[in-house]
């Protein structure tokens, strides 16, 4: 399939991302007889910042590449998709923040092949890029960076731990339900995000308590591609802008702060979006018969933690290496991300500290 779009292909795949060397030594050697050259680039780390990306761009400039094939998580992701976009423009990934959108020239076409479920970034369009000298954040997206092609295999995700295959799927309830909330939701991204929870609540239970599920494995990775197919078109909101700050600014795990924060943000909002968390609610399971619209709205947040305490998901943030003194930083980097505003709710700086504080 990717020969017929692309002869030269480099294989991306970020260091912490990797998994199942074996399966990646098969799709490298496939590669390399149905197309006239493969390499495999993993000399970048997690999060990379904008000169390990520019490096990386210059590498596939200098290989002739025509083809991207992402082997990994989230990061891997994110860095395929601005590594694409800084080939085939004359652009340095530190300028990307002062630069018209769309950049001239379409990027090289991107496949993902995720390692295991990654909350739909397999399927998105956007990318996020930190600067750690400055300690900001740039977000983007592109129609042309949607991926070519995204190849799903439960069984690639085999030897990941548990632990992390949790995460992912706490981490898919909680973009599914801010798909929902977002303030650019429309019925067909709403109808996916329904879909995406249901499979990710009921299966991820499932898995953690027989690993060798397949099904289950199978359920949960469908539920990352919809959840992805799903917020690519409404986008994220603000769990998302602050577990990428959290992330950046403590190491915290992106999936367990976006899981963290899921049922305070649901609690902010609820009285904004009744009507959706009726929706939650019923697709995870509770039982809302003859009550009031904000009884059962309080029942899908419920319902989450509900799901948390089955798998023992940590849900402060104090629990973790954060310190309450990070707050107000972690606030003022997720205010100043687009997304934070994708919200039913309008928020300051001051409410986001007041929402993370609630958290912690």
């Amino acid at each position: 399939m990717v020969k017929d779009m692309g002869q030269r292909v480099l294989i991306l795949s970020v260091r912490g991302e990797q998994r199942n060397s074996d399966e990646l030594a098969v799709i490298r050697t496939s590669l390399e007889k149905h197309t006239n050259g493969c390499i495999l680039y993993d000399d970048m780390n997690l999060a990379p910042g904008p000169q390990e990306l520019d490096t990386a761009a210059y590498f596939l400039r200098q290989c002739k590449a025509d083809f991207v094939l992402a082997y990994g998580s989230r990061q891997t992701f994110n860095a395929a998709r601005v590594m694409a976009l800084l080939a085939t423009n004359d652009v340095f990934a530190e300028d990307l923040p002062q630069a018209t959108f769309p950049l001239k020239k379409a990027p090289l076409p991107v496949a993902c092949v995720p390692v295991g479920p990654s909350m739909g970034e397999e399927a998105s369009a956007s990318f996020t890029l930190f600067n750690p000298e400055t300690h900001s954040t740039f977000s983007a997206s592109d129609y042309r960076l949607f991926p070519a092609m995204v190849f799903v295999d439960p069984n690639i995700s085999l030897p990941t731990p548990m632990s992390e295959i949790t995460r992912a799927g706490v981490a898919i309830m909680a973009a599914a339900v801010e798909t929902m909330l977002a303030r650019k939701a429309n019925e067909i991204s709403t109808a996916m995000a329904l879909r995406a929870l249901e499979l990710a609540a009921r299966n991820v239970i499932t898995l953690a308590q027989e690993p060798a599920n397949n099904s289950a494995r199978f359920n949960l990775c469908l539920a990352s591609l919809m959840a992805g197919m799903a917020h690519s078109n409404s986008r994220l909101g603000l769990c998302y802008s602050i577990a990428e700050a959290t992330y950046h600014l403590t190491g915290l795990d992106f999936f367990m702060s976006m899981a963290i924060m899921l049922p305070h943000v649901m609690e902010y909002n609820l009285t904004t979006s009744a009507g959706k968390y009726v929706q939650i609610a019923r697709a995870l399971e509770e039982d809302i018969q003859d009550i009031t619209v904000i009884e059962a709205a309080i029942k899908a947040v419920e319902g989450v933690r509900k799901v948390y305490l089955e798998l023992k998901i940590p849900q402060r943030l104090s629990d973790f290496e954060v310190k309450k003194s990070d707050l107000p930083s972690i606030a003022e980097m997720a205010y100043m991300m687009p997304l934070s505003r994708n919200t039913p709710r309008d928020m300051d700086r001051n409410e986001i500290e007041t929402v993370l504080i609630a958290a912690y």
